[in-house]
């Protein structure tokens, strides 16, 4: 049986993190594919770069700056964002609640109307019920009805009401009245959330940074082409599907947490399964496109909360950085969720272009699109379910106690940035460094 200090699941970017700044310490990285990098991986087709959809990196704080720019020391590019959304067969700006102008009056009037009504009467106390309540709580009845709802009901395939608030103050911008009501009668030039601006390797698409990162770590600590297929917390041993067994001092796991918890034996499997059979994710099909001109609309990336319309999200690749496509041409994504196997990838494409069209993004398909290519990201976005704190809290408690560390988006089951896995691996690995991770 192989021994390892510290046994890592996943070859993505919070995997690669961990495994990094663990530097030379004992440790093993166990990735099912191939190749390393997980979601944040490029794909280079007829001199376009398409990312696994929008992969961009917001870098908050100075320590992750510091390794993006040692990585890319003469070859990075600083972006603004330029978003819109698309709806009632206009664009305007984002966010939707702090920029209505140009929307029929009718909406803006109950947009407004709706925001000032949450902002003086509603108990903000309902907001941690539910995204539903915090979505009434905090932006109002007509912000909620023509946006925030129908479009987080697309995007997570399940209603608000049915969802966690805990994720929205991060990440939901929450504007002031003021702005409200100029967002009402103009169009401010402002960039309000936490992507207002992001970080891009000048080449090669944001498959480049695991890339570079994976270069700086070695190789031989690395196990590709396996998966584990049994968690023994109490020996502290994993089997793979090669036969293997590796015992570990320090678990840290990138896959999905629901996948993780159904591979528990023991006592507590029963109930690891319990907990994972609660949890939901959000699978997401999206459209690569390559134009033979480019995009009609300068935009970076565009919401589409009305249900008439099948994706949520369309993205410019050449319009937020040119080199991803040949010179004269542009290239897009197109995202829709679904909840297990998707078979509609005709009706999507179908969809695509009569979406793409109404926004003036394309005139004609024969003329304007060279090829679309279909792809699936099994695990998209995590839905945050009604016992969520419940079943965390005993996640938690457990692991902390046999050794095992959560990192990612998908290990720790929560909505975060590329930046937040990088910093988890970062965390994690100083605190098993430190012996703070649990009893060796």
């Amino acid at each position: 049986m192989r021994e390892k200090g510290t046994l890592i699941l996943g070859a993505g970017l919070a995997g690669i993190s961990t495994a990094y700044h663990l530097g030379g310490s004992d440790h093993l990285v166990i990735e099912k594919s191939d190749h390393p990098g997980g979601l944040c991986t490029s794909e280079h087709k007829g001199g376009f770069t398409f990312d696994q959809t929008g992969h961009w990196l917001h870098l908050a704080r100075e320590e992750n700056r510091a390794l993006f720019a040692d990585l890319f020391p003469d070859d990075r590019v600083r972006i603004e964002r330029k978003t819109h959304i698309f709806s009632h067969g206009v664009y305007t700006l984002y966010p939707f609640q702090s920029n209505t102008y140009g929307l029929p009056p009718q909406v803006v009037r109950e947009c407004v109307a709706g925001f000032v009504k949450a902002l003086r009467d509603t108990d903000k106390s309902r907001a941690r019920e539910n995204f539903h309540e915090w979505c009434m709580a905090y932006l109002g009845e007509g912000i909620a009805k023509h946006f925030m709802i129908p479009y987080n009901s697309k995007l997570y395939t399940v209603h608000p009401k049915e969802m966690a608030s805990h994720w929205c103050d991060r990440y939901v911008p929450k504007p002031t009245l003021s702005e409200v009501i100029e967002g009402a009668v103009t169009a401010p030039d402002r960039k309000v959330g936490y992507n207002a601006s992001f970080h891009y390797p000048a080449r090669g698409g944001i498959g480049e940074f695991p890339k570079r990162l994976f270069e700086r770590t070695d190789a031989a600590n690395y196990l590709f082409n396996a998966r584990p297929t049994a968690v023994d917390i109490e020996r502290r041993i994993i089997t793979l599907d090669t036969g293997e067994q590796v015992r570990y001092r320090h678990l840290v796991s990138s896959i999905p947490l629901r996948d993780l918890l159904d591979l528990v034996t023991g006592p507590f499997a029963p109930t690891a399964k319990e907990m994972a059979a609660r949890m939901q994710i959000a699978s997401v099909s999206y459209l690569n496109i390559a134009l033979k001109r480019p995009a009609g609309h300068p935009g970076h990336w565009f919401y589409i909360p009305e249900e008439g319309f099948m994706p949520y999200r369309v993205g410019s690749f050449s319009n937020i950085h040119p080199p991803l496509a040949p010179a004269g041409r542009g290239s897009l994504y197109v995202e829709y969720t679904h909840r297990g196997p998707f078979s509609g990838t005709d009706k999507l494409m179908e969809e695509s272009i009569r979406l793409l069209t109404a926004m003036g993004i394309i005139v004609d398909d024969e003329e304007d699109i060279d090829f679309i290519d279909h792809r699936c990201i099994e695990n998209g976005y995590v839905i945050f379910h009604r016992e969520y704190f419940d079943d965390m809290a005993v996640v938690s408690d457990l692991f902390g106690r046999h050794g095992i560390h959560l990192v990612g988006r998908y290990g720790r089951w929560t909505y975060n940035a590329m930046e937040d896995a990088v910093s988890d691996g970062r965390e994690t690995a100083k605190k098993i460094l430190s012996g703070q991770g649990g009893p060796l």
